[in-house]
């Protein structure tokens, strides 16, 4: 007899340590943002998209969501809309008004 793909038991997301790596990975992102929301979500999501990626895709989904819910994680596509927004009005990569940035953008 056949096993059929779907009764074969997956593997579930340990979430414990999965929030423990958002913890970390917000720390990192919190420390280098220089205070900017937009550059923070940056930083925050590029790094749990490659952790992510990592995962086998049954699990992809629930970390992404525990990401988002918990740790304002937003997805490529979401950032880029944020950047595209930030440039037609403005403002830098980085989220702060053209000229004023730490960083140097737009000076």
């Amino acid at each position: 007899m056949s096993t059929i793909a779907c009764d074969t038991p997956r593997s579930t997301l340990d979430e414990t340590v999965w929030r423990a790596l958002c913890r970390t990975a917000a720390e990192h992102a919190q420390r280098g943002c220089g205070l900017s929301y937009d550059h923070y979500v940056t930083l925050f999501s590029s790094e749990i998209d490659t952790h992510a990626s990592r995962l086998p895709d049954d699990q992809r989904v629930q970390a992404l969501e525990i990401a988002a819910q918990e740790w304002d994680y937003a997805t490529p596509a979401e950032r880029q809309e944020t950047q595209d927004w930030n440039a037609a009005n403005g403002y830098c990569s980085h989220g702060i008004e053209l000229g004023c940035c730490p960083a140097g953008c737009g000076s």
